[in-house]
């Protein structure tokens, strides 16, 4: 009996427990309904909890579609909400029996607040909201899906205390999207968007996803992002990561998208929320020792985080336009403080900037390096030097050439061996030793000598069978029929002009080996040139020192990177 009436009682509780959960919510058959409701509820706002919204699939169909369908993506308002909505407790009923509704086509003239939103998602679609819009946290995961909606003014996210994912595709949002209070590491996803501001200061992510979106400002002062931050082919006005800490090996934020639009502010507060902005530019006011610092521990946070993930390009930028900056600020300390450390830090960062880029192109040193090569190599083509012997001569020479060949009546090729006369004679007195020798001497040498002088005039001997070959004159140039002068006279005038070209060509290059030689060789004993350009080769040698060390360490540098 006793047991009866026990089974009895727990019935009548369970009985009396399910009635309780089921009158706990004010149900609305449909969302047409509920417009209805809220414009004509009798208070000045619609302050209500513990709602739960039907959809009728005949009478709501202005109001909902397939959530992943792609057609009618324009706002087609059907429904206007014009009261402010305070909504806690709060879930569209059946919206979820295939987790494929969305919710469209709602303005809402009014500001809105849901709080403690009860489905896994709220998907709203083609919706404007014209006053500030806030979504508070639930006590399970939300996906909080809003596509192609309208915010003419803020977007609000707070106590986002359990995890959830905030997804906005192709929103227009004309105030400043915004987290607050959101200790749950929420997921933030941006595709296609057109937002003034996102303002995520001292707010901690697991993801942030920003891509193809045009966005005034973010402020991530503070901020933090664990798992993954992914800004991409966004055009951002400007942006604040002081005090931000980003992945170590999943950050992807090319920085050639705020490339010049970095800034430190002070926080944001209700007293003053658009604080002053400092941007790395020529108008900062460096007397602001903290802002600069500040400012430069940004770049600081981007670089490393540039280093970690591998983009070499988006380091060597954001490395240079910090570099830039701390040589205007060398520039303020010299104006403050003449001094020649002062001057000489200043010019050194002015110099490495033109020509290393600061260490990130170790290309441009090498092209500084042939163009102070080639300016010397000029200056060097005027002037003897003995690596050069015959020097200026050497032209005098080759007219002289041809005025003996034109002149006498023999060939070139003999006019070329009279002029080799005493270079051959050498060789001839080594030939008559040889042959002197050959019987007081053992055999090894006289065989060995002869090879050694028919190899020793063999480039003589070759150059004028080849200038006899070539020999057009065949006498005088006097003796030349009228008619064979004219054909013949440019045939000779191409010939001496080749050999002067040949002739220019050796010394420039002479001129332009001592110009390599003294740019990489300093201290290489006797400086084989006179007059004023030896102590230019001085100076050029120390400039070689200084920019070849330059340009190793700035190979190196890349090389670690």
């Amino acid at each position: 009996m006793k047991i009866i009436i026990f089974l009895v009682a727990v019935f009548i509780s369970v009985q009396s427990f399910a009635q309780d959960e089921t009158s706990k919510w004010r149900e609305i058959p449909s969302i047409t309904d509920w417009i209805d409701e809220i414009n004509n509820w009798p208070d000045s706002a619609y302050s209500v909890s513990n709602i739960k919204v039907y959809i009728d699939f005949e009478k709501d169909t202005l109001f909902y579609e397939p959530q992943w369908t792609q057609e009618d993506e324009q706002i087609l308002i059907a429904g206007t909400i014009r009261k402010p909505i305070n909504v806690k407790d709060f879930h569209f009923e059946g919206i979820f029996k295939d987790s494929t509704i969305s919710i469209k086509n709602i303005r809402f003239k009014e500001e809105v607040r849901f709080l403690n939103y009860k489905n896994r998602m709220i998907p709203i679609k083609n919706a404007i909201f014209d006053k500030t819009t806030f979504f508070g946290g639930s006590d399970d995961f939300v996906y909080y899906n809003l596509i192609n909606c309208e915010f003419k003014g803020n977007l609000g996210f707070y106590d986002l205390d359990v995890p959830s994912k905030v997804y906005l595709d192709e929103p227009k949002i004309e105030g400043r999207l915004f987290f607050v209070r959101s200790t749950g590491f929420p997921q933030l996803e941006i595709t296609n968007g057109k937002i003034d501001t996102i303002d995520i200061e001292n707010v901690q992510f697991s993801s942030l996803e920003i891509t193809n979106s045009t966005i005034g400002e973010i402020s991530a002062r503070n901020s933090q992002v664990t798992s993954v931050a992914h800004i991409t082919e966004n055009q951002i006005g400007s942006m604040n990561v002081t005090g931000a800490q980003f992945p170590e090996t999943n950050t992807y934020l090319p920085f050639d998208q705020i490339k010049r639009r970095l800034y430190y502010s002070q926080p944001r507060s209700l007293f003053d929320p658009s604080p002053e902005k400092y941007f790395a530019s020529d108008s900062f006011n460096f007397e602001n020792k903290i802002a600069y610092d500040l400012l430069v521990g940004s770049y600081k946070v981007l670089q490393d985080r540039y280093q970690k993930f591998g983009d070499q390009d988006s380091y060597n930028a954001c490395y240079v336009e910090m570099k830039n900056f701390e040589t205007r600020r060398l520039a303020y300390l010299f104006d403050q403080n003449p001094s020649f450390k002062s001057f000489f830090t200043w010019k050194i960062n002015q110099f490495l900037k033109v020509f290393s880029a600061y260490g990130t192109e170790p290309a441009r040193a090498i092209i500084f390096s042939i163009y102070v090569i080639l300016v010397f190599a000029l200056i060097y083509l005027f002037f003897p030097n003995s690596w050069d012997a015959h020097g200026k001569n050497r032209i005098v020479d080759r007219y002289s050439f041809f005025f003996k060949y034109l002149q006498r009546n023999a060939g070139m090729h003999e006019v070329y061996l009279e002029e080799k006369k005493n270079e051959l004679l050498g060789y001839d007195e080594f030939k008559s030793l040889i042959t002197q020798s050959e019987k007081s001497v053992p055999r090894f040498f006289s065989a060995t000598a002869l090879p050694l002088y028919q190899w020793a005039i063999s480039g003589t001997r070759l150059s004028a069978k080849i200038l006899s070959k070539v020999d057009i004159l065949k006498g005088t140039w006097e003796d030349l029929p009228a008619g064979q002068k004219a054909w013949k006279s440019f045939l000779l005038v191409g010939g001496f002009l080749i050999a002067l070209v040949y002739d220019l060509l050796i010394k420039v290059l002479n001129a332009l080996m001592l110009s390599i030689n003294t740019f990489t060789t300093l201290g290489f004993g006797e400086i084989p040139i006179k007059g004023l350009p030896r102590y230019l080769a001085i100076i050029q040698g120390f400039i070689g020192w200084f920019m070849l060390t330059i340009f190793s360490v700035s190979l190196i540098s890349q090389l670690l990177n």
